[in-house]
């Protein structure tokens, strides 16, 4: 248990008391003593820990404090603010509101930042289906979203949206590696004290924006490159296997989830930027002879073997870049106005293959 806090942190606690009385109670069987300033010490850690956590909770019933909040909440969208020069709906997500009165047949979006658009929300893509299309969107996407979390919205939302169809947004570079691990009251993601000392920083460079949590996503070449090859390791198929298996469960539930509500969905899967750009790929490793689709063609294989309809995007944007279109921002993990477009265009002829078998 010890050794595997890298995929469960909250057993570092329990591992670390028992490490601890583990070694004091050899010691002694080695005739070694410990220091009474050494015991006291680490009673005095621990009780400051303690009682930090329990003044940290407290705060925060009173009052939710950002830097006191979940990681995959830190970025979640404010109400009534803008994002990207568009404003955020009363519910706190882009685009028409939920609970506005049904007129036309509806189209369910969940996603991550891709979803959210991290451009002009007039060019990304699922408001682009808005303006062109007869569907009115509803948009339940938000930044750092797992598959987990599109789980919980389709559970919490699917009925309240009316929705006639469901897209599910996969960035490839992100949702395995960074999916969510299960949540109890225990859970690492529950502490506020570790809470506060991983997002304190974000926090202040958010205030320093002006609370534009659109800026806080710019990255400098060196942080996206080092970004870049922290995400490949989704590309190894001996590592990352806890959460390759939670990914592929989750997608499970939300497939028999929706087949319970009598609910059609595509899923779009969208590639990281290492995967299609070889001029990316010789400057993070400097060769291109690896199987740098390899998460792409899993997460295919996962959807495929449970009957689920998707547009596979990665093609498409390979194509921009072999004729000198760079549909990824400089700099980004996201597509910009060139990329929406391609997903755009490329999805509303799979929704209209989908859509004219649904019922008027």
């Amino acid at each position: 248990m010890f050794f595997r806090t890298h995929q469960y942190p909250e057993i570092m606690i329990l591992a670390m008391n028992r490490f601890y009385l583990l070694i004091f109670s050899i010691l002694p069987l080695k005739k070694l003593k410990i220091h009474p300033i050494l015991s006291l010490i680490y009673c005095n850690i621990v009780l400051f820990f303690v009682f930090l956590e329990i003044i940290f909770n407290l705060v925060f019933i009173i009052h939710p404090f950002e830097v006191l909040k979940r990681k995959a909440e830190i970025f979640r969208l404010t109400p009534n603010t803008t994002f990207n020069n568009f404003p955020v709906n009363e519910d706190g997500y882009m685009g028409r509101p939920m609970f506005e009165e049904k007129k036309e047949r509806r189209i369910l979006f969940i996603g991550d930042s891709f979803g959210v658009g991290v451009i002009d929300y007039g060019y990304n893509f699922i408001q682009m289906i808005e303006d062109s299309t007869e569907f009115e969107c509803i948009n339940l996407s938000q930044p750092g979203y797992s598959p987990l979390n599109y789980l919980k919205e389709l559970d919490n939302n699917l009925k309240k949206s009316q929705a006639d169809l469901v897209v599910i947004i996969i960035f490839v570079g992100n949702d395995i590696i960074n999916i969510s691990l299960p949540e109890n009251n225990w859970s690492i993601e529950n502490w506020k004290t570790i809470n506060f000392i991983r997002n304190v920083k974000t926090v202040i460079k958010n205030k320093k924006n002006g609370g534009s949590k659109d800026k806080i996503l710019k990255m400098t070449r060196e942080k996206f490159l080092e970004v870049e090859m922290n995400r490949m390791q989704a590309n190894n198929e001996n590592l990352l296997k806890e959460e390759w298996n939670l990914f592929e469960k989750t997608i499970k539930k939300i497939k028999n989830f929706l087949d319970k509500e009598n609910t059609k969905c595509i899923f779009i899967i969208i590639p990281d930027e290492y995967s299609v750009n070889e001029n990316l790929q010789r400057e993070i490793t400097g060769k291109i002879n690896i199987d740098w689709q390899y998460s792409i063609n899993r997460v295919l294989k996962i959807l495929t073997e449970n009957g689920i309809d998707c547009l596979n995007t990665t093609g498409l944007l390979q194509e921009s870049y072999s004729k000198g279109i760079n549909p990824y921002k400089e700099n980004d993990t996201h597509v910009n106005k060139t990329g929406n477009y391609i997903i755009f265009d490329n999805l509303r002829k799979k929704i209209h293959g989908v859509t004219i078998y649904l019922s008027p």
